[in-house]
């Protein structure tokens, strides 16, 4: 397969989406390091929907959702913290800003500065995160920093959610990846990850086609232990061009001690 059987084949069908795709492809080719930033500075951004993926949505609003944003706080009250969560490549901080909405001190970070500029300035029209007796402000904050890199916080964070992050990432970076998972989410945690694009054995990214089997390799590499699914289901609602190429996948963080 060429490269751009592979960019067409990872897109939803719509034309404008599949040439900023490639466009961001020529980018990471040509610009390493500066790539992401190049990106936002042109307006090639196809992962940006403009709002909160649905099945997020969906999860927080079941009972399985309620039950796991309960255990969360259960859990750090009585270490007398407010729970922390965290969205890596956050982009315009959507899902950021929905976690912080629940009451979790949330940070969103992204390895390009453009993009933390876009998602404060995003957040700063948001009526609910502006009254000047709003708690909302104080719970969501956006920072440009390399998730395999940053300074965690001495509690760590007990949610992460994942959504076109590791799909993103160069395969070098997948097993340090779930390493990096086991180290900053803490025992008790969950990492929530709407699995997408699962386009099958095609070549070509990012978007990287996935699949749950590979995320879940990832992650008990270094510790096979450590994690048990507790959630893996198709979502019922979609964003357009998504259905029959996700699933939400949530995993609890254990003690390494523990056995799934």
């Amino acid at each position: 397969m060429t490269s751009n059987e592979g960019a067409q084949r990872s897109i939803t069908g719509d034309p404008k989406r599949d040439e900023m795709i490639t466009a961001l492809r020529e980018i990471i080719r040509d610009r390493g390091d500066e790539a992401w930033n190049v990106a936002w500075q042109k307006k090639i951004t196809p992962w940006d929907s403009g709002d909160v993926q649905p099945p997020l949505k969906d999860l927080v609003a079941s009972p399985l959702g309620k039950t796991i944003i309960d255990d969360i706080f259960c859990a750090d009250e009585a270490t007398h913290t407010t729970p922390r969560a965290l969205v890596p490549g956050c982009g315009k901080g959507y899902d950021a800003a929905f976690l912080a909405s629940l009451g979790l001190k949330t940070w969103g970070i992204d390895l390009s500065p453009l993009a933390i500029e876009a998602a404060s300035s995003w957040v700063a029209t948001v009526p609910e995160f502006n009254k000047e007796d709003s708690t909302l402000a104080k719970n969501v904050s956006y920072h440009a920093l390399d998730f395999f890199k940053f300074e965690v916080p001495s509690e760590k964070f007990s949610l992460i959610y994942d959504y076109t992050f590791f799909c993103a990432i160069p395969p070098e970076l997948r097993e340090p990846w779930g390493a990096r998972m086991s180290e900053i989410l803490r025992p008790g945690g969950y990492l929530i990850m709407l699995v997408y694009p699962i386009d099958g054995p095609r070549t070509g990214g990012p978007p990287y086609s996935l699949t749950v089997e590979l995320v879940e390799e990832m992650l008990t590499k270094s510790d096979k232990n450590a994690w048990e699914k507790v959630m893996d289901e198709v979502p019922l609602s979609h964003s357009e061009g998504h259905h029959g190429r996700e699933r939400m996948v949530v995993w609890k963080r254990l003690n390494s001690s523990a056995k799934l």
